[in-house]
């Protein structure tokens, strides 16, 4: 078989700073602190070419597990919508160089962000999108060795054009993954003696209370106690480098308000102090387990205080409602 050319990307990469990037869209901050940018327009100089970055924070060997990626074209924008098909193939276990060996293959998604505009009249194909929206392909997958993966991936936009890139793959998962015990966290909460209001959310200050009053109520170790379930989402909506923190978290929100009875819901901010770039020990629990620190994740808990589902960058409203409509009343 030839060798077929593979750019690497990181497996943890956040698609919303690669599309800020590339399309100079507005971001929440992240490393660099908030963006002044806000609506720009894709530019006219940009090369006109799709192209592809794995969204997935945290993919290993096991069960077939969701796999997401976003596609954008430098200059035409983002690109949602329709049912693109994706191949994966191995690449080596140390490096993504090696003549690519056959893999699963699957039908993708589109998942857009919480908040979007209702798809097009025809969401059957894949469409450019106004450079504001944005979200990502998915489909469950399963891989079988650790090491570098590529995927493929062919959208016709009035022509088809292919799309390879490459990501890593853990021999586990770093995070915790659904069957794995929920971390008993002493999360920050309202009630929190002298705790920060920006370190119960960083949306709040001294001057703006704290936001979504539903999410900062209760700790994740009392719900387990407690043998509550629980949809717990970890995100920094002011410093969020992914820029989907804010409406994944104001998604959660409303759930809140209308699933009280099924579930606690909990927020959990990553930041104790941004500016001295020190973590909430309770988001360090969750999702500190490697290099780099990434967000928002949205972990669904049993009453058994197991996982039974989470999701990295992005999470739609259905997904969630689906899962919480299935859980019987709470007894009081």
């Amino acid at each position: 078989m030839p060798r077929t050319p593979f750019r690497p990307a990181r497996a943890s990469a956040p698609l919303a700073l690669v599309l800020a990037l590339a399309l100079a869209l507005s971001a929440c901050g992240g490393g660099g602190g908030k963006s002044d940018a806000k609506g720009a327009s894709t530019s006219t100089s940009a090369p006109d070419k799709v192209q592809g970055s794995v969204a997935s924070y945290d993919l290993a060997v096991g069960p077939p597990a969701r796999f997401i990626l976003g596609l954008f074209n430098q200059g035409k924008g983002p690109i949602g919508y329709g049912t693109p098909p994706l191949s994966f193939f191995f690449l080596g276990e140390t490096a993504a160089t090696g003549t690519p060996q056959p893999g699963p293959t699957a039908t993708a998604t589109y998942l857009p962000l919480p908040g979007s505009p209702p798809p097009p009249a025809d969401s059957s194909k894949p469409v450019y999108l106004p450079s504001s929206e944005r979200g990502v392909y998915a489909a469950d997958v399963a891989f079988d060795r650790p090491g570098y993966w590529g995927v493929s991936v062919t959208v016709d936009l009035g022509g088809p054009q292919k799309v390879n890139t490459a990501f890593k793959v853990l021999p586990k998962h770093a995070v915790p993954a659904p069957g794995d015990a929920a971390p008993p966290t002493q999360n920050l909460t309202v009630s929190t003696p002298g705790a920060p209001p920006e370190a119960i959310d960083s949306r709040a200050s001294a001057t703006t209370p704290v936001p979504d009053a539903e999410l900062h109520q209760t700790t994740v170790a009392q719900a387990l106690a407690e043998k509550r379930p629980v949809v717990l989402v970890i995100s920094t909506p002011t410093y969020c480098v992914s820029q989907f923190c804010g409406p994944v978290t104001e998604m959660v929100g409303d759930l809140a308000k209308t699933y009280a009875t099924k579930a606690r819901f909990i927020h959990i901010e990553v930041w104790k102090d941004y500016k001295a770039q020190q973590l909430n020990d309770a988001a360090r629990e969750w999702i500190a387990k490697g290099e780099d620190i990434n967000e928002p994740w949205v972990f669904v808990i049993g009453a058994d205080g197991k996982v039974s589902a989470r999701f990295d960058n992005v999470v739609t409203r259905s997904e969630l409602e689906t899962l919480l409509q299935k859980l019987p009343t709470m007894k009081a």
